[in-house]
């Protein structure tokens, strides 16, 4: 019964469009209302029966709007930083710091190119919230960084926060930087790229091969994969060599 009670207050209206017809149809029969008064007062009953389903389907969409708006999608995890982009979205990147960054297995030798250098690099030591650089890269690479990046590092404001590099036999296919996003608490993002490709093309020929990143993985602050990254640094930056 509670339920029956519902429908009727529900389709009250209709009820009471049905009810009026009803009476109009006797009413008519009994010759007290004329035809064309009847046809009449039947189409303005049905007239205001399909200007209330108007309004009652407006009122659907605006809350069906309002609904959607409350039920945002998340927010992914992971977003594909593709080459038009990569250089400013590196330096954005890098201006975003608040603390410590962390360079794992980069190619030294794209930091060759000065415009390089200072979208990846220089950006990052002339951010005042950046507070040390740390690099953990193959010993490969040593010649290279003491040949190109180090001079580079060294004609730059905030060249003190390039920590002593740290070299490590890396058996990791990845190459990633990290930073410090967080104002109240701690909160990392990273940009994760890997070595071959299609993730990364080579210039250059024997010593001078330079692997440069093509696309690179954003990885938001609340993506599992970061406290895995940062165990990996972590673990070759305890390593003595």
């Amino acid at each position: 019964m509670p339920k029956l009670w519902q429908s009727i207050v529900k389709h009250l209206d209709v009820i009471a469009i049905v009810l009026a017809s009803v009476g109009a149809i006797v009413v008519y029969h009994l010759g007290i209302l004329p035809q064309a008064y009847m046809i009449s007062f039947i189409l303005f009953l049905l007239a205001v029966h399909t200007l209330q389903d108007v309004i009652r389907g407006e009122e659907i969409r605006t809350d069906v709007k309002a609904v959607s708006q409350c039920v945002a999608a998340p927010e992914p995890e992971i977003e594909i930083i593709k080459p038009a982009d990569l250089l400013l979205r590196t330096e954005e990147f890098a201006l975003r710091n608040r603390g410590e960054e962390w360079w794992f297995n980069a190619c030294a030798s794209m930091f060759h190119s000065q415009e390089v250098f200072n979208k990846l690099l220089r950006s990052s030591m002339e951010n005042p919230r950046t507070t040390k650089i740390f690099f953990v890269l193959r010993p490969t690479m040593k010649g290279v960084w003491e040949r190109e990046v180090q001079p580079k590092i060294e004609r730059c404001k905030g060249k003190e926060k390039v920590q002593l590099l740290m070299w490590s036999d890396i058996e990791e296919s990845i190459a990633f930087r990290m930073i410090d996003v967080g104002v109240e608490r701690e909160a990392k993002e990273a940009l994760l790229t890997f070595w071959g490709e299609p993730f990364m093309i080579e210039h250059g020929e024997r010593e001078e091969k330079a692997h440069m990143p093509r696309y690179v993985i954003h990885v938001k602050s609340h993506s599992e994969l970061l406290p895995r990254l940062k165990d990996i640094f972590v673990k070759h930056r305890l390593k003595k060599r």
